[in-house]
């Protein structure tokens, strides 16, 4: 087929970044690879084809050719349970949005939705679930030729089409074809003609695909798009082959998983990288065709086999980590869909991403550590994210972004911001004391008379804030255990009144730094005073939801309350303590929640006192949150302890955080950090193991870590992937 020569109109760039999926369940095999760069002759390798007359398909519920307008981010929007959509946010990039698992009428509207927002379809794939046909799809708000686009044609259909729009000066890009109810249907999209010759054929055999290939090529033409699928059970291919210059090139079609796995890794040693990728199922065996070119030296991830639930996970993943999806191939394996995708990174470096992965990974395997999470955010930017390891060693589960881990002591800044915003609003004051009459708890744990000390009637709201109540500390050198991991068996009530009827004072309150647990369990007990509310609904209400954060949760005691996304925890070595032997859901306000780093981090940008984000406190609030105490510890002394945080002259603010099986670490810099001195940044890391004391190994030290990785990237993007 002879193309005509025509041109399109210029089409505006939007920058941007970034998208979503639907959920379903099970697991898939994936591969991950980035690639090295080199190569220049045109060379092509293959597996089979043959010639067939050209067999085009009208439309059905169909795309039209769009206008590109300028358009801000898109609200996110919900969706048949199957597709469930995210936002577009500001940056340098282009935005781009996919969706899956979407009806023929979901596709539809998604399509009109994303176009009228200035984005155009970049990438469709169709397949067969349940008995109907469904679409996975990539929109980009991007530059490029005019476009058409066109889904669910019949064979008759797609031949008819490609007439007609080569008739009205466009040509096919992308072809895919599917196999619904044993029928063969096309998913493609148009682009104005270049002016290059071009070629496509489909209902072709493999040996016909094969013939085919062979005889373009021959005559100077490379594979531009490739797709398999089956006709009536019948193996089938759709291919695009045009005359115009590129990298070199190698296709291969009729492979197995493991035989595309083993093609995929040799490639990748030789300098090629994939480009194309086709997922089908003949006979009950997956199969794929992929197209290879020489590296670009752009970072790439690639996977395949995936379920549902796992390449919604994967599109959050890479997403997380600044990448941008390239194509999404989707096929029924006989049973349920499996997803095939290919990313791009072009935000970082590659060796700024082997860097991170590197340095994590080393100190991670020097401390024995199982699972670890990470989030950073430069100028109240997620700039990146990502997880390592295991969240689970039984069923071999790798941890990703969406875990949310036990941050242990962590929760108490938290706490703080909670308190400090009561305060703010003049629901109560630093200087409010707490217990006894006219003291913000009353004689709610018991009259004065039945407290072990009287001086706890002069203990202050502040007091608890800075650990400087005197006494009731984790260090048990009054003779006393940390009273939260006493009496597990009591509620917040019962420990509360048993400690001030049995526990005296060892300093008076003010005088002495002396860090506790159970101080910050009982400004839970205020706030849900004050409020009326319990003291996680307060939570959720006043910080996390006005900051964007969804995950946090408190957790539980036990391995069989663990919550949806959580992790298993371990402490290893001898003398190991188990994780779930603690009264984690009483330890709520000191160290009860379970977050994703992401999470974290969304609230401490909106409380880190720059102008990046608007924060949750105003500057004098602030201020006074991460003034220092003046107590001093009892040999003397000055301490690095504020409200909630430890601070120190830069300023940065920090809080660690640790129990069996868990550390976990949130910091906030200055504004002089980073590769260039003069950036701001935060990040937070949590694990979900740690060692015993007679393990003989040192638990993984994440201060060190962090800092590692964030100083030795050589530039950190200005996208923003909350």
């Amino acid at each position: 087929m002879e193309p005509l020569h025509l041109s399109g109109p210029p089409r505006a760039h939007r920058a941007r970044e970034w998208a979503l999926f639907s959920l379903s369940s099970g697991e898939g095999n994936s591969t991950l690879a980035s690639f090295p760069g080199g190569g220049t002759n045109v060379k092509q390798e293959f597996l089979s084809m043959k010639p067939l007359s050209m067999r085009p398909l009208l439309v059905a519920l169909s795309v039209l050719a769009v206008s590109f307008v300028g358009c801000g981010a898109p609200e996110e929007a919900s969706h048949d349970p199957a597709s469930a959509a995210s936002q577009a946010l500001a940056g340098p990039y282009d935005a781009w949005v996919a969706r899956h698992a979407l009806t023929s009428a979901q596709y539809q509207t998604e399509f009109s939705t994303w176009v009228g927002q200035g984005y155009r379809l970049s990438y469709v794939s169709g397949y067969e679930d349940g008995g109907s046909a469904r679409y996975a799809a990539i929109w980009e708000k991007t530059s490029g030729p005019a476009w058409r686009a066109y889904h669910g044609l019949t064979s008759a259909q797609y031949q008819t089409t490609v007439v007609n729009q080569n008739a009205q000066g466009y040509r096919p890009a992308v072809v895919n074809g599917y196999s619904v109810g044993g029928v063969a249907y096309f998913a493609v999209i148009f682009h104005v003609d270049g002016g290059s010759p071009w070629v496509a054929r489909h209902d072709l055999s493999a040996s016909q695909y094969q013939t085919e290939f062979n005889t373009w090529t021959g005559q100077g033409y490379r594979l531009a798009h490739v797709s398999g699928y089956t006709s009536g059970g019948a193996e089938r291919y759709a291919a695009i082959w045009e005359k115009t210059s590129g990298p070199a090139w190698r296709a291969y079609h009729g492979m197995t998983a493991s035989q595309y796995q083993s093609t995929f890794n040799t490639n990748a040693t030789q300098g090629y990288q994939l480009a194309k990728l086709s997922s089908y199922n003949v006979g009950g065996t997956d199969r794929y065709a992929a197209i290879f070119h020489t590296s670009s030296g752009i970072p790439m991830v690639a996977r395949h086999g995936l379920s549902s639930a796992a390449y919604q996970q994967a599109v959050t993943d890479l997403k997380n980590q600044g990448y941008r999806p390239l194509l999404v191939a989707a096929h029924n394996n006989g049973r349920l869909p499996e997803f095939s995708l290919l990313w791009q990174n072009l935000t970082f470096s590659a060796a700024d991403l082997q860097h991170i992965d590197d340095t994590v990974e080393q100190a991670m395997a020097s401390t024995n550590t199982v699972g670890l999470s990470l989030a950073i955010t430069r100028k109240g930017r997620l700039v990146f994210a990502k997880g390592y390891g295991l969240a689970d060693r039984t069923s071999n589960t790798p941890v990703n972004t969406s875990h949310r881990f036990r941050v242990a002591s962590v929760s108490k800044p938290m706490t703080a911001i909670g308190i400090m915003r009561l305060v703010e609003s003049g629901q109560l004051r630093l200087t409010d004391r707490v217990f006894g009459r006219g003291g913000l708890l009353g004689e709610t744990f018991g009259a004065p008379s039945t407290y072990a000390d009287s001086r706890v009637l002069n203990i202050t709201v502040q007091h608890l804030l800075e650990h400087t109540a005197g006494g009731w500390d984790n260090s048990g050198d009054d003779g006393t255990n940390d009273p939260m991991f006493m009496n597990t068996g009591m509620s917040h009530a019962q420990l509360i009144q048993w400690v001030l009827q049995n526990v005296p004072l060892e300093f008076a309150p003010g005088t002495t730094y002396q860090y506790s647990n159970f101080g910050y369990s009982v400004l839970g007990r205020i706030i849900e005073r004050v409020t009326g509310m319990t003291y996680d609904a307060y939570m959720r209400a006043n910080v996390f939801a006005p900051s964007g954060a969804t995950s946090f949760a408190v957790g539980g005691d036990t391995l069989s309350a663990r919550l949806s996304n959580e992790p298993v925890y371990y402490q290893l070595g001898a003398g190991a303590f188990n994780p779930y032997g603690m009264p984690v859901r009483r330890m709520d306000a000191h160290g009860g929640w379970v977050v994703t780093p992401i999470d974290l981090l969304r609230v401490t940008v909106r409380a880190d006192g720059f102008s990046t984000v608007p924060d949750l406190l105003n500057a004098s609030t602030l201020t006074t949150m991460t003034t220092r105490t003046t107590a001093l510890d009892p040999l003397g002394n000055a301490v690095n302890y504020a409200k909630g945080w430890s601070v120190n002259s830069f300023p940065n603010w920090w809080h660690g955080g640790y129990i069996p099986g868990t550390r976990a670490l949130l910091m906030r810099t200055d504004d002089r950090y980073g590769p260039t001195g003069a950036e701001e940044f935060a990040w937070s890391a949590v694990t979900n193991s740690n060692n015993s004391s007679g393990s003989g190994t040192s638990d993984i030290n994440l201060d060190t870590l962090m800092k590692n990785v964030v100083n030795g990237v050589s530039a950190w993007p200005t996208h923003d992937l909350f």
